[in-house]
């Protein structure tokens, strides 16, 4: 069964949106759930899911639209590289932390790569935010302005922040983190409402 284009640039929305409720929901009431809560691995099979679909429907509108290969490549990309660091830390994080005592390195070792593939793949999305926040400036609509212009700001945030915790993840981890996450709603706002951008409305048709 074949999916329209505009379908496609839907589910990669809602699948963003989804995945910053979710980290919302992580924060704020799983995180003080204490360890052995079901709902950390339930909230991780939600994004891990989410991103799966992003990276699918991403690389399906990058064969499509030639012209925004750059847009949907970058996206879907990103996609993939969370499904990666979500898939780390449901298949390696618990097998890691049973030696953690006797061998301290491994378990710092896995968590070391998978947040280097979250700031990455979040540096991903900010890229995104800058192409769809300069489209979106061109738009006829102040809302359009508005948000393309919050898409830009949070990208350009984004790629900074995430830049500087590949390189220092202790010190950026909860800036970057934020900054993420602003970009991925606003880029996933843009993407549901097609028409704020010149691109997304060509996407959608």
């Amino acid at each position: 069964m074949g999916l329209t284009d505009r379908a496609l640039c839907r589910a990669v929305a809602g699948a963003l949106l989804l995945t910053v409720a979710s980290q919302i929901f992580y924060v704020v009431v799983v995180a003080n759930a204490g360890p052995e809560t079901v709902l950390r691995p339930l909230t991780w099979f939600t994004e891990l899911f989410a991103f799966a679909l992003v990276a699918i429907a991403g690389s399906t509108l990058s064969a499509r639209r030639p012209a925004e290969a750059m847009l949907w490549s970058t996206i879907g990309l990103s996609g993939l590289l969370n499904v990666l660091q979500v898939a780390m830390g449901l298949a390696m994080f618990a097998p890691a932390m049973e030696i953690r005592e006797t061998v301290p390195q491994l378990f710092a070792t896995v968590l070391a790569g998978a947040f280097f593939l979250y700031f990455l793949a979040k540096f991903l999305l900010g890229a995104a935010g800058i192409l769809l926040g300069m489209e979106a400036l061109r738009a006829e609509t102040s809302m359009g302005k508005t948000i393309g212009a919050l898409a830009l700001l949070s990208g350009l945030a984004a790629v900074l922040l995430n830049l500087l915790g590949m390189i220092d993840a202790k010190a950026w981890t909860f800036a970057a983190g934020a900054a993420g996450t602003a970009v991925t709603a606003f880029v996933g706002l843009m993407l549901a409402v097609p028409n704020m951008a010149t691109s997304t409305g060509r996407a959608a048709t």
